[in-house]
């Protein structure tokens, strides 16, 4: 056995090593999550994580409670989470044009930057001409000038001073929630003119189901012994995800079972099933 053998040139139990095999992953993970979370501005801890993946379940409980998140939700099939979103996700086309010109001026005067958006509204709607219900956007991004790089932030339409404006402020607000801070007194230069156009995808019935009149013990298939932490391991009561219904909760530590994934719930986390089988954790609650 690989891990073994690991543990061997280590000094370790097959089990410790396993564990610091866990946590080597898990801290790529969680810098990963950082990056597109406290990186770019938002706080984790007033999110809910969602996992998904064969293994996005089996560390979602570690990496929520290293970025102070308190609730998660599983999907009934979180291995297939990706093919389900790429065939009910809307359909979206981009076209983008260098603008290169300071906000102040393009204010001042915006022919230039509607005569850009003419252009790139027809080339969206020449590819999406099929799709109902279209709904056009436009975005700029911008930077201070001298910066070597951008923010993409939202432009109203119909095209106006005023609209020239409101991104100029949407992009110090961004600016702030991103770095930290906002220049109120730099020019902004607005690099890029981006046009995208939105048609809805499927949009399936999710009938809610009402709640089981048993318990999680119908789910229960047995108990295995899980190394949680370096103390050692804990008895672990496991669960057949087919057979849990809503309104079914258990406590952990549990490993959940099913064909595609395992859900890991450590000591401290609930779980309970809602009215669509999505598997609701939340921590010391």
């Amino acid at each position: 056995m690989a891990v073994a053998r690991l543990g061997e040139k280590l000094d370790l139990s097959p089990e410790a090593a396993a564990l610091g095999v866990v946590r080597v992953a898990n801290a790529a993970m969680e810098r990963a999550l950082r990056r597109v979370s406290v990186e770019e501005g938002h706080d984790p801890r007033t999110y809910i994580l969602v996992p998904f993946g064969g293994a996005g379940p089996l560390h979602a409980c570690d990496l929520a409670a290293a970025l102070g998140i308190r609730r998660l939700l599983v999907p009934p099939n979180p291995g297939l989470l990706s093919a389900l979103g790429l065939l009910l996700a809307d359909v979206v086309f981009d076209a983008s044009q260098a603008v290169l010109q300071r906000a102040a001026i393009l204010a001042a005067d915006p022919e230039p930057l509607r005569a850009a958006f003419e252009g790139l509204d027809q080339q969206v709607r020449a590819v999406l001409h099929d799709h109902k219900a279209l709904q056009v956007e436009a975005f700029v991004e911008a930077r201070y000038a001298g910066q070597s790089y951008e923010l993409e932030v939202p432009l109203a339409l119909p095209l106006s001073s005023a609209a020239v404006h409101e991104a100029a402020a949407a992009f110090h607000t961004a600016h702030r929630q991103r770095y930290g801070y906002a220049s109120q007194e730099a020019p902004v230069e607005v690099v890029t003119l981006r046009v995208r156009g939105t048609a809805p995808g499927a949009r399936p019935a999710l009938p809610r189901e009402p709640e089981a009149d048993d318990t999680a013990e119908v789910a229960h298939v047995g108990q295995k012994s899980i190394w949680f932490g370096s103390a050692g391991s804990t008895p672990t009561a496991c669960y057949d995800r087919t057979r849990l219904r809503p309104g079914h909760h258990f406590a952990g530590p549990a490993v959940v079972f099913q064909y595609d994934t395992t859900l890991v719930v450590p000591p401290g986390w609930h779980a309970r099933l809602d009215a669509w089988r999505n598997i609701l954790l939340d921590f010391g609650s």
